[in-house]
């Protein structure tokens, strides 16, 4: 509306007229004739102003109905200051363009553009959530389990943006909303636009101190490294409940010298994984060529962290050497047992044949009141997450996408405020899934979590939690936990005790006694408080097709001859193929026809006359190692195991050099497992030099291939070149979508290279390794000794 123009509004009491032109939007105007006050200038466009929302640097925010759609909607209007600044009225214009010339799930939708008033407004979506910077000042710190989800969102919603050609230049925990069911939507995209086209000059720092980056402050081009910084500083203030800095101030001189002292996040939050630290502090380097090189490194980080906290493979500093909470002799066995795991993603291989004891007494299975998996209504925002948590749970069970299951399970058992019996039910999926998944070492782990949880939840029935505890507590050692004929049909919390007994019996090659369990499981009527069981059933009957082919093609003594050792080896291929499940089924498959390989090899050798003592070794290490530079990793790994080997496994040199072994010995069981199906355009080369252009299949130990003469010949691994094990490697890891598998894989081939490769190679990858991961950096620390 042009400068002194009449607005007549009326009183809504009297109808007295009023002269309302120079008074601002949603002005509360009294009638000079009734004293009655009245709402002026609500209607803008098809929107009515129902209340003032909030109140920015360049614009007032009001909640307002649509009256078309009848919804309530976010209505934006640009400050009186502003209104007759046309170079701000078209940088708020371009603003509003183009936050709706893109579409993300995470960036806040505008619907309209327009004027009222003489005012340029834009409507957009109303968040109900609250910002984010209410949470952090309600709770002091968010848990880094909450925030890595809601991080992964918020830089999905940059990278858009900055496909859109859009910077944000203020990112900041104000301008991060949560929608009803919590998910982060990023809005406020007015200020980088206001510097590309409105009269802000190099000095003009449109941005919050405590998120500005350092070359703001200076006056430098920006660029979407820039966001990146902001992000990052939002992310360590919620981690860590303060901001990177406290200068409050718009001192360039003061901000300069407060930026570069900025403490890494691992000083101000302990507990959180250096994983996370890592993340945020490279997205906050002060250079930015130091920060991440786009949004989509910058989001496989978080991802990587996210997976690690979730699998419970990432450590805070304030828990690392801390040790089992149950002590003794035992525990640090099985810390160093899990340690193998988290160094090298190594996965045992000793066979079920060498590991059963005297079974355990049965867990009672007695009848108890069905536990329904549901929700109270009266649960609300939180409730209503966890029903739709809980039902993307289980489609990922159906699709067997069983790393996503347990994510989900551990979202919803992690959920503040969940109720009970949900939130500790949620606990023993999440441990069912990291058995289906094949990690039975992480289940284990998890399974400390869920007795953690299921100990202190509040309104668990007694009978529930004595029953869930006792489930829970037979997952530790190697003593299989036996079905009672005489127990009832289990249902409600008994039918999930019986799939954990099943499957930790199953993973640890226990197959006879994993099955009644899963019997009782799957004779279990899927309804009612007993639904929830329907797709592990689905899941079961694949392990059910597994016990039958393992039962037919594993023999009661192995043969006789190192012909039919050999021949039964290659057997077992296709068995393995065929198996449907993860885990150790098909890993004790591979111990296997690699017992029956180590068979062959000593029938084929010449006995040792009686009278003749077997001499005993000055450096049993210095033979562990030569078994090693020869392929043979498993029976490295086993030497060391064994009960006659004469230094203690627990002696750091001893042990780092079994975690090398094992992960060694995963990493060609990797292979063989990739070349099940054979590349086309992979050509290794032998130690002599022959080359190999076609690779027909693998065997245990090695691989399988077409001669010169056409003929089938089988190759060891010892056979081949190290330089091609890794090149294969490469080759093969590159359709690798995983970076945790990407990691896993590559410090195993590290494991390789120490051993039975090329030691300086292996070495100098791991020492960049380190550098660049904190996480794998405690892991080398580990193995140091091995390499003395």
């Amino acid at each position: 509306m042009p400068e002194g123009e009449i607005e007549i509004a009326y009183c809504h009491a009297c109808g007295t007229s009023m002269d309302v032109g120079q008074v601002a939007p949603f002005s509360n105007v009294e009638c000079p004739s009734c004293g009655k006050h009245t709402r002026v200038k609500r209607e803008f466009g098809p929107y009515t102003l129902l209340r003032r929302h909030a109140i920015g640097g360049m614009s007032v925010v009001f909640v307002a109905q649509d009256n078309t759609l009848d919804r309530e909607v976010i209505v934006k209007i640009l400050n009186e200051e502003y209104g007759n600044d046309e170079k701000r009225i078209a940088a708020f214009e371009e603003e509003a363009r183009i936050t709706a010339s893109f579409s993300h799930p995470h960036v806040v939708r505008v619907f309209t553009t327009g004027r009222a008033f003489g005012h340029f407004y834009i409507a957009m979506e109303l968040v109900p959530g609250g910002h984010f910077e209410h949470h952090i000042r309600e709770r002091g710190s968010i848990p880094e389990a909450e925030l890595l989800p809601l991080a992964i969102q918020v830089a999905a919603g940059l990278k858009a943006a900055q496909a859109a050609g859009l910077i944000h230049r203020d990112m900041k925990p104000g301008n991060i909303l949560l929608d009803a069911t919590g998910n982060a939507k990023i809005v406020d995209f007015g200020l980088a636009l206001v510097t590309k086209g409105g009269k802000a000059q190099a000095t003009e720092i449109w941005a919050t101190p405590y998120y500005v980056p350092p070359e703001t402050i200076e006056g430098l081009p920006e660029d979407f490294r820039s966001d990146m910084y902001a992000f990052g500083a939002t992310l360590y203030h919620a981690l860590a409940g303060k901001p990177p800095c406290d200068e409050e101030s718009m001192d360039t001189n003061k901000l300069r010298e407060v930026k570069r002292k900025i403490l890494p996040l691992a000083k101000c939050a302990a507990s959180v994984s250096p994983e996370t630290c890592a993340a945020v502090d490279r997205a906050m380097a002060h250079d930015p060529a130091l920060r991440f090189r786009s949004y989509d490194d910058l989001l496989g980080a978080l991802e990587a962290a996210r997976q690690r906290l979730a699998a419970g493979a990432a450590m805070s500093p304030a828990k690392a050497g801390n040790g089992s909470k149950r002590g003794g002799h035992g525990s640090e066995k099985l810390a160093l047992a899990a340690a193998a795991v988290l160094i090298f993603g190594a996965v045992g291989f000793a066979g079920w044949w060498i590991m059963r004891e005297e079974p355990k007494p049965v867990i009672s299975q007695g009848n108890t009141s069905p536990i329904p998996v549901a929700v109270d209504p009266s649960g609300g925002e939180s409730s209503a997450q966890v029903g739709s948590v809980y039902r993307s749970a289980g489609e990922a069970l159906r699709a067997g996408d069983y790393a996503k299951a347990r994510n989900l399970f551990s979202e919803v058992r992690d959920l503040p405020g969940v109720l009970q019996p949900t939130g500790s039910w949620a606990a023993c999926e999440v441990v069912i899934a990291a058995y289906l998944d094949g990690k039975s070492d992480e289940a284990r782990q998890e399974a400390e979590t869920a007795a953690d949880h299921i100990r202190g939840a509040a309104g668990l029935p007694e009978v529930t939690r004595s029953l869930l505890m006792d489930g829970l507590e037979g997952i530790e050692g190697f003593r299989p936990i036996v079905w009672s004929s005489e127990d009832p049909a289990p249902n409600g919390a008994a039918l999930l005790v019986s799939l954990i007994a099943g499957l930790k019996n199953w993973e640890h090659g226990m197959i006879d006694l994993a099955m009644p369990h899963f019997d009782a499981v799957l004779a279990a009527e899927a309804k009612g408080s007993d639904a929830w069981v329907a797709p592990y059933q689905e899941i079961l009957r694949g392990y059910s097709s597994d016990a039958k082919a393992l039962g037919s093609a594993i023999p009661g003594t192995l043969p006789g001859t190192a012909t039919a050792c050999r021949a039964l080896a290659d057997e077992l291929h296709a068995v393995h193929a065929s198996l449907k499940t993860k885990g150790r089924a098909k890993f004790n498959l591979r111990a296997l026809q690699l017992d029956l390989e180590k068979h062959a090899r000593s029938l084929g050798e010449d006995e040792v006359a009686p009278s003749d003592p077997v001499p005993v070794s000055a450096d049993p290490l210095a033979d562990v190692r030569k078994t090693a530079a020869a392929c043979r990793f498993t029976e490295a790994a086993a030497a060391i195991k064994s009960p006659g080997f004469p230094l203690k496994d627990t002696e750091p040199r001893v042990s780092a050099l079994l975690l090398l072994a094992e992960a060694a010995a995963s990493f060609l069981a990797d292979l063989e497992d990739k070349l099940s199906t054979p590349p086309e355009d992979v050509t290794l080369e032998l130690k002599d030099s022959t080359k190999l252009d076609q690779i027909t299949g693998t065997r245990s130990g090695g691989i399988k291939i077409l001669d010169a003469t056409g003929s089938t010949r089988d190759v060891e691994w010892s056979e081949v070149s190290p330089d091609s094990v890794i090149e294969l490697h490469r080759h093969l890891v590159k359709a690798e979508t995983s970076e945790i598998e990407r990691l896993r894989r590559h410090e195993q081939a590290i494991a390789f290279d120490l051993l039975a490769g090329d030691p300086a190679r292996g070495k100098k990858a791991g020492e960049s390794l380190a550098l660049s991961s904190p996480a794998f950096k405690r892991r080398w620390d580990l193995v140091q000794a091995a390499l003395e």
